[in-house]
């Protein structure tokens, strides 16, 4: 049996470890442990850095917790500003790291774009991403279902899909020990 613990309750994000941990360790036993671990950053980061440090204090606070585990994963969403080619790119991304205690990786979910008006609503009046999402696609708990990314993807990928990649791809140190 192969103990995970997750610093977070929200659905998405316990499907994509669940789905993840099942490719990974085909015929394992998974036992998730998913509980409410503080970020310890903003309630919506502003930079990759901030997100990364986001996904990492979520996992460290479950060991500082005493919760026992083969592996803690944190996992934060967030976004940043680029600048390409002299223009202002605005983009949501997933931040993913997990530890075993000895090894950590840190691995990022797929980024995209994202309209000018959640560019205005986040960074100019400084609001989270949450809101501004119902309020762009007129539904309810977008954050709790296919989120962002599944609304602007049309449901071809999700938000646990975008996670389940980042955990895939956080998790390469551990099954490819010999190459790190």
């Amino acid at each position: 049996m192969i103990k995970v613990a997750l610093g977070s309750t929200q659905e998405p994000k316990v499907e994509a470890i669940k789905s993840a941990f099942a490719k990974i360790y085909p015929g394992e036993e998974i036992d998730l442990i998913a509980q409410k671990s503080a970020s310890g950053v903003d309630d919506q980061p502003r930079s990759v850095e901030e997100t990364s440090k986001g996904a990492y204090n979520r996992a460290q606070n479950l060991i500082k917790a005493g919760v026992q585990a083969d592996f803690y994963v944190g996992i934060e969403g967030g976004v940043w500003l680029n600048n390409l080619l002299g223009k202002e790119k605005f983009f949501l991304i997933g931040a993913v790291y997990v530890t075993d205690g000895q090894i950590d990786s840190l691995a990022y979910s797929e980024a995209i774009e994202l309209p000018d008006y959640a560019k205005v609503e986040i960074m100019d009046k400084n609001r989270e991403l949450a809101p501004v999402a119902e309020e762009m696609f007129s539904k309810a708990n977008v954050r709790g279902t296919n989120g962002t990314v599944g609304e602007l993807t049309n449901d071809f990928i999700t938000r646990a899909q975008a996670f389940e990649n980042g955990i895939l791809m956080a998790m390469a140190k551990f099954y490819n020990k010999d190459l790190y």
